[in-house]
């Protein structure tokens, strides 16, 4: 059996960042497949965030928005500026937890999902790449701890976080 550990992170402890010891997961029936992503484009979105020193930044847009579910009742949401005009890497705010208590995950198929609405999520973690005036566009997604939720129902798209530190982020959109 393999174990796949991440570069500075003890076994387990990214599932755990993911899921917390506060949440419960309910075992579920599955009909095969639980994993997979679901992706649309959005007419409006801005993404605005926060360092715990400074004042907010100018809010960014984003033209997509991502939802990868790797097992069922784990989400990701990614707000998404696709790289353009020779950029390598896409722009994005990723939000990523468990689905709240009552909320039922996507339902996938060859790796194709659709979200069952409304979605609920609790926020554990926030990543960021590409996304930031003071820093240049990132290769990886960085990651760090954080608490908040996101509601997303079909046509309206939002979510919210703050980090350790005091850093926030806000995303919102809509098809």
């Amino acid at each position: 059996m393999k174990r796949w550990l991440c570069r500075g992170w003890p076994s387990g402890l990214l599932l755990l960042a993911l899921t917390g010891p506060w949440t419960a997961l309910e075992a579920q029936d599955l009909s095969g497949e639980d994993f997979g992503r679901w992706e649309g484009g959005l007419r409006r979105c801005r993404i605005v965030s926060t360092s715990s020193q400074d004042s907010p930044q100018q809010p960014i847009s984003c033209r997509v928005l991502r939802l990868d579910q790797q097992m069922e009742g784990l989400l990701t949401v990614r707000f998404l500026q696709p790289g353009g005009s020779g950029a390598f890497v896409d722009r994005q705010l990723v939000f990523a937890g468990v689905l709240a208590e009552g909320t039922r995950g996507m339902q996938c198929q060859a790796s194709r999902c659709e979200p069952r609405w409304p979605l609920r999520l609790q926020v554990s973690a926030v990543g960021q790449a590409g996304f930031g005036e003071a820093t240049p566009a990132l290769g990886l997604t960085r990651a760090q701890l954080a608490s908040g939720h996101c509601q997303l129902d079909g046509r309206t798209f939002r979510c919210e976080a703050v980090g350790q530190e005091g850093q926030r982020w806000q995303a919102e959109g809509s098809p």
